[in-house]
């Protein structure tokens, strides 16, 4: 199970210091790297309860990087305080998380409304990869026409809505909370892209389901990473890394745990870099 931290509502700044209480192994003032690939286990029987889920991460039992690293686990938790969710877990690109959470979330079958205006590899995923692969479509919308956006919106059949909270590279601003509002009100699940926009607003705290990033762009900041993430429900986020069903777990996008660890360097001076940006 994925570790929550503290529910901080409305000061993102305060939020990730209060996760900055994480110790290396010997007491140092920055997180260890845990770089390997597997974990020991000695009992047996210890085994069998890691694998029906009854021990995880959030008891510091471990079973292979793939799944849960204590490092990119770490990470995750500076993520979810970042954005104000219960989890988040760190993948190794930004369109793995959007297309994870998409696979989680949709079924054969189901239906995808979306912003007209996204980042070509996300549109891309939802006009060719996901109709030809899952039978997943979706309908592309004006995402400030919100008149629009409820008629494309089928109740019992619109699993998610996807749209950017500024989108790229057009810079399209979405009003995440009238948004929220409409999808919700037909039993639709909100997933917003903020790569765009850390520490400038956070769509979670407006009304949004799910939140992703691309942590390539103004979280890591030196465009020398290709990384990302999905901050969400601690439900979702665990159903997502599910030894059985999970789509991060089953599709292996993982993050390297040495990456993690100089993305968490960069996290405390995030909000100073946005502030110059």
């Amino acid at each position: 199970m994925a570790v929550a931290p503290p529910p901080w509502e409305n000061d993102p700044a305060a939020a990730l210091a209060s996760v900055r209480h994480v110790f290396g192994e010997h007491g140092g003032v920055n997180m260890s790297i845990e770089a390997s690939a597997t974990f020991t286990v000695v009992e047996p029987e210890t085994m069998r309860r890691m694998f029906t889920g009854e021990l995880g991460p959030d008891r510091d039992f471990f079973i292979y990087s793939r799944h849960f690293n204590p490092t990119v686990l770490n990470l995750g938790r500076q993520l979810a305080a970042l954005e104000g969710t219960e989890a988040a877990y760190c993948t190794a690109s930004g369109i793995s998380a959007i297309s994870s959470v998409l696979l989680q979330l949709c079924s054969s079958g189901g239906h995808v409304v979306a912003s007209a205006t996204l980042y070509g590899g996300t549109h891309a995923l939802l006009t060719h990869f996901l109709p030809r692969t899952c039978n997943i479509t979706t309908t592309f919308v004006d995402i400030t026409d919100h008149e629009a956006v409820k008629n494309a919106i089928v109740q019992g059949r619109t699993q998610v809505l996807f749209f950017e909270s500024i989108s790229n590279p057009t810079l399209t601003v979405a009003d995440i909370p009238e948004l929220s509002k409409i999808a919700h009100d037909k039993g639709t699940t909100v997933v917003v892209d903020n790569t765009f926009s850390p520490m400038v607003l956070s769509p979670a705290r407006l009304g949004a389901d799910v939140v992703v990033h691309s942590i390539s762009k103004f979280i890591s900041g030196g465009a020398d990473v290709i990384a990302g993430a999905v901050c969400g429900p601690a439900s979702l986020v665990n159903s997502m890394m599910d030894l059985h069903q999970g789509a991060l777990m089953l599709l292996g996008p993982t993050m390297n745990a040495k990456v993690a660890f100089e993305l968490s360097e960069r996290i405390p001076h995030l909000g100073l870099r946005m502030k110059e940006h």
